[in-house]
C-alpha cells in the first residue's frame, strides 16, 4: 500500500512539471500569420499574449512594415508615443476623480472626530455638574 501511495505520488509531481496545457503548446504567432488574418479573428490572439510575446511580434510587424515601407519605424513610435499619452491624461483624470474621494473621506472623516470631541467635552461637562450637585 506505501509503494502504491510513493508511486502516485511521484506521478503527480511528474504530471506537474510537464507542459501539457493546450497554452504551452501552441506556438508563437508570426508576424506574417498575423498581418493575413481577418482582423475579427486577431483581437482574441491579441488578448491572450504575454509581454514578452507581445514585443516579438511588434518586432516582426516592424521588419515586415519596413520591407514596404522606408518610414514604419517613426510612424510607429509616432502612434507609440501618442497613445502612452492617452493613456496618461486617462490616468490623469481617474486620479483626479480618486482625489475627489479621498477628500470627501478626510471630511467625513474630520465631521466624525469633531463630533466625538463635542459630544465627550459635553458629556465631561455633564459629569462634572453631577459631582458639583452631590
Amino acid at each position: 500500500m506505501k509503494k502504491v501511495l510513493t508511486i502516485a505520488a511521484a506521478i503527480v509531481l511528474l504530471l506537474q512539471f510537464l507542459p501539457i496545457t493546450a497554452e504551452e503548446q501552441r506556438s508563437p504567432l508570426t508576424a506574417k500569420e498575423f498581418l493575413s488574418k481577418d482582423l475579427d479573428s486577431v483581437f482574441p490572439l491579441i488578448r491572450d499574449l504575454k509581454k514578452k510575446e507581445a514585443d516579438v511580434l511588434i518586432s516582426q510587424i516592424r521588419e515586415e512594415a519596413r520591407k514596404n515601407w522606408s518610414q514604419a519605424d517613426q510612424f510607429y513610435f509616432l502612434v507609440n508615443h501618442l497613445s502612452t499619452i492617452s493613456a496618461i491624461e486617462e490616468e490623469q483624470s481617474r486620479l483626479k476623480g480618486l482625489i475627489w474621494v479621498y477628500i470627501l473621506g478626510l471630511a467625513l472623516f474630520g465631521g466624525f472626530v469633531g463630533y466625538v470631541l463635542y459630544r465627550q467635552r459635553k458629556l465631561v461637562q455633564e459629569l462634572n455638574e453631577l459631582l458639583k450637585n452631590r
